[in-house]
């Protein structure tokens, strides 16, 4: 799950470093995600920069000489044109250069080989369980569990995504099972007596494609039976790990890759983005996707420069900080981490 691709596909030095990572154990921010941008906005602001909630950029502008100097987002019914001397892209390499750039800048020589140079990553499908009982009394534990039906991790991911959809739920090959409220200490203090799990899998857009341009929450009763079939298998492994839940259900909510495609804007519903098997780490596309793109002011950051998943989407940030800082700021890291452990041995 960690790489997003097949076990044949998968880099075994990168799925080596994302392990080493998980080896002493993960990180969860106290209070939950929301956490992370409470704290980065005011920085943000602080540096004379600002934040816009629900306001999708609908695309990037350029000036007369091909360069990007701002971008135009829709607030409400209307489109405001903000301008800026750099303009940085975590919306994914599909996504700015297939929707957000405009055509003579898409039709790029530079833009088009980096764009046959990548893959969309696999469908991802979410279940949300909220839970009436505390993590004690639920036996919820703050662990992700990977649970496979098989130790051919190949054959079946094969056999799931080759079913037609109407007989997908019944060879999920693995699911991701986390506690959230588990892993936050804070919790039991704002929400007492309550607990909730997150579940993730696999699941290709193809099974969901038909109902892509219905409105969300209105793709009909066909749409939302297939959905069932896979919240109810899915449910029927988490039953087995944690058997105290059943009866005890108060929200349960699945999410397909129209879910994906609709709240996090990722084309085909993937979850890391752009594929990151051995292909996408070829040393040509390594060495051809980079921070700064053929449109100059134009930069790309988060998990489709560097890595998938939370940790890669850091990385490609510190990498497009770097870029166009013209500044390697993983040796400031180091020296932050050096100062930081000096002052931590003086307590």
């Amino acid at each position: 799950l960690f790489p997003g691709v097949f076990p044949s596909k998968a880099s075994f030095t990168m799925h080596s470093i994302l392990v080493n990572h998980f080896l002493q154990g993960a990180w969860y921010p106290k209070g939950g995600a929301g956490e992370i941008p409470f704290h980065i906005i005011p920085v943000i602001r602080k540096a004379g920069g600002d934040v816009f909630g629900k306001a999708p950029v609908q695309r990037i502008l350029l000036d007369a000489q091909g360069r990007a100097c701002g971008v135009s987002v829709k607030k409400g019914q209307d489109s405001v044109d903000i301008l800026a001397p750099v303009i940085i892209s975590d919306a994914g390499i599909f996504n700015t250069y297939e929707r957000l750039l405009p055509p003579e800048a898409r039709a790029l020589p530079e833009i088009q080989a980096q764009l046959r140079m990548v893959t969309h990553g696999e469908g991802g499908f979410t279940v949300f369980v909220g839970l009436s009982g505390s993590r004690e009394e639920l036996g919820l534990e703050p662990t992700n569990y990977f649970v496979y039906p098989g130790n051919d991790l190949e054959g079946i991911m094969k056999r799931y995504l080759a079913s037609p959809r109407e007989e997908a739920a019944n060879n999920i090959p693995l699911v991701f099972v986390t506690s959230p409220s588990a892993k936050d200490p804070t919790w039991e203090m704002r929400y007492p007596g309550k607990s909730t799990l997150a579940i993730v899998t696999f699941a290709k857009y193809e099974w969901f494609e038909e109902w892509k341009d219905k409105q969300v929450h209105k793709r009909g009763d066909d749409y939302e039976d297939l959905k069932k079939t896979f919240v109810d298998a899915i449910m029927q492994t988490v039953f087995k790990l944690y058997p105290r839940i059943e009866g005890r259900i108060e929200y349960l909510s699945g999410g397909t890759p129209l879910t994906n495609q609709h709240y996090i804007a990722s084309p085909r519903g993937e979850f890391y983005g752009a594929d990151h098997g051995i292909p996408r780490l070829q040393d040509e596309v390594i060495a051809s996707l980079r921070a700064d793109t053929a449109v100059p002011n134009l930069y790309l950051t988060g998990q489709d420069l560097c890595l998938g998943g939370f940790m890669g989407a850091l990385q490609g940030a510190i990498i497009c900080a770097s870029t166009i800082l013209k500044r390697n700021l993983y040796g400031d890291l180091a020296w932050l981490k050096m100062r930081l452990q000096a002052s931590s041995s003086k307590k």
